[in-house]
């Protein structure tokens, strides 16, 4: 009998030591980028999000009227290039005739899209995100939980 539960136990550990997690502890799955958004670690600047419609990428949306204690956009470069990590970057005024303004209603913001899809997205009007906004650390943890931050290939 102890040779039983012994064996099951072993079987149970082996299981959860070698399986693949792609799912975080509340369900989030995890997800890749393009392929060539794993690249320099830049803002790639577009004026319309046409030609993205089956990329999974971040947006970052930018108000050049916005200042922040702390500059958002600095935190996010400095995790682009940390990880080479390419964000699509877009103006308020030219994000707000795009399909994603209908969820996404302030910058500056960072959009995950997948196949024309919100993922998640940071909130500017929401006390929950704004250490998002200013500490590295707290970015790339949000982050983490839905790209990955190495390409696939």
């Amino acid at each position: 009998m102890k040779k039983i539960v012994v064996i099951v136990l072993s079987v149970f550990l082996l299981t959860g030591c070698f399986s693949n997690k792609t799912n975080q502890d509340d369900g989030t799955k995890r997800i890749y980028l393009t392929s060539s958004y794993y690249n320099k670690g830049e803002f790639i600047k577009v004026d319309d999000l046409t030609t993205l419609e089956s990329d999974t990428y971040v947006l970052f949306t930018y108000n050049n009227f916005c200042n922040l204690a702390v500059s958002c956009d600095k935190i996010f470069e400095s995790f682009m290039k940390k990880y080479n990590i390419d964000f699509i970057s877009i103006s308020f005024d030219k994000f707000k005739s795009t399909y994603l303004y209908e969820t996404v209603k302030y910058a500056p913001s960072i959009i995950i899209v997948k196949d024309k899809e919100i993922v998640s997205y940071l909130d500017a009007n929401s006390d929950e995100d704004l250490d998002k906004y200013q500490d590295e650390e707290a970015f790339e943890s949000y982050l983490n939980k839905y790209i990955y931050f190495n390409d696939k290939d």
